[in-house]
């Protein structure tokens, strides 16, 4: 079965409140979606989450470059040969991992489609039907932190991800009063996005030593993975990389350099589904855990990445999939919101979604 054409449409989606972290505030959350016709019609539907403050890119350039070179390169294309055709897009274009991803997942939808089966059985298989939910807590007011912790503890979410990178004593408070409201039992995991120079990122991470945290997410820039190794030789908190991943060449990196406790993958950021799958076994490899990111995806980018958490050994229980609670709307039929903290993996045929086409026109900007 043959790929017949390959649609991207830039989209974005007003959230319901203002998410802040260390690089900014973000008041939409864009993304490129992909719609994937084969020569018997089936469709498969792909998603690329981006953020030009954090990724350097929006939807519209990823949309440019799955038009110009991604889509036109593997029409005609086998898709069961889902292999050739990623290494395909690879020759073509060396980088964008994103765009790739859009296209990947969409390929992914289809090849599982068409053989009338739920995408997690053709990568491994289902070890886990429901998926614990971490919930966000943004750059706000100490005391407002922690309101919004208890709210998302009593909803049934038992880890919360608490964002710092702007004001180190801030940051400390903030982390300090979401752990008095919260208690013990709770897991705290904070990410600073890349928001510290060395001496903050080291005051920061030894005075929030005592807060039993999880991890403390990329706390120096991307490209400094010597400062992240001697930070990650000298605090007792695991040290998680994000933005310093994108591939499985920087998995490898960040490994032999010491620079990464744990790994966070995000589905589009690292090149797709099946790329996602290859980071999580070379940190394996190494005894690192990973888990699973999110980029406010919507319900499209989520159920991919559901397919892709209950079939990876390698991954924390609690994933960060919110993105479809965040917005005022979505473009899939029946999105998936977390219930008393948790999802449950889609049951249906693909990737798991119905997308609504009107709605898609609506919130598509070109």
């Amino acid at each position: 079965m043959k790929v017949k054409s390959v649609e991207a449409f830039p989209v974005s989606i007003p959230l319901k409140n203002p998410f802040k972290i260390a690089l900014g505030t973000m008041t939409h959350s864009p993304h490129a979606i992909v719609k994937l016709t084969l020569e018997n019609d089936m469709v498969g539907w792909g998603e690329a989450s981006t953020w030009h403050a954090v990724y350097g890119c929006d939807q519209h350039m990823l949309v440019w470059v799955i038009k110009n070179y991604l889509g036109s390169a593997i029409v005609g294309k086998e898709i069961f040969q889902i292999e050739h055709v990623i290494e395909k897009m690879d020759r073509v274009i060396p980088e964008n991992s994103m765009a790739k991803a859009g296209v990947e997942i969409a390929l992914c939808d289809a090849w599982a489609k068409c053989l009338k089966t739920p995408l997690h059985r053709l990568i491994g298989g289902a070890l886990r039907d429901t998926l614990p939910v971490i919930e966000g807590v943004d750059i706000i007011d100490p005391k407002e932190a922690s309101a919004k912790a208890v709210k998302y503890v009593e909803q049934g979410f038992q880890c919360i991800k608490v964002k710092i990178g702007l004001d180190p004593n801030e940051d400390i408070e903030r982390v300090a009063e979401v752990r008095r409201a919260v208690g013990e039992k709770v897991l705290i995991r904070v990410d600073a996005n890349q928001g510290y120079d060395r001496s903050s990122a080291l005051k920061v991470c030894r005075a929030m030593e005592r807060f039993s945290l999880q991890w403390i997410e990329q706390p120096l820039a991307h490209w400094d993975i010597e400062g992240l190794a001697k930070l990650a030789k000298v605090i007792g908190t695991p040290i998680a990389l994000d933005e310093s991943v994108c591939t499985v060449q920087d998995a490898y990196q960040v490994i032999k350099a010491g620079a990464a406790d744990v790994i966070n993958i995000k589905i589009s950021k690292c090149g797709g589904i099946l790329k996602s799958k290859k980071i999580a076994a070379i940190a394996e490899s190494a005894g690192i855990p990973c888990f699973l990111g999110s980029c406010l995806e919507t319900g499209i980018g989520t159920t991919a990445g559901l397919q892709f958490a209950a079939s990876c050994s390698n991954l924390d229980p609690h994933i960060e999939l919110v993105g479809s609670g965040y917005y005022i709307d979505d473009i899939i039929f029946n999105p998936p919101i977390p219930k008393a903290g948790h999802h449950s993996l889609p049951t249906i045929n693909g990737i798991g979604v119905e997308v609504d086409e009107e709605k898609l026109k609506k919130y598509s900007q070109g």
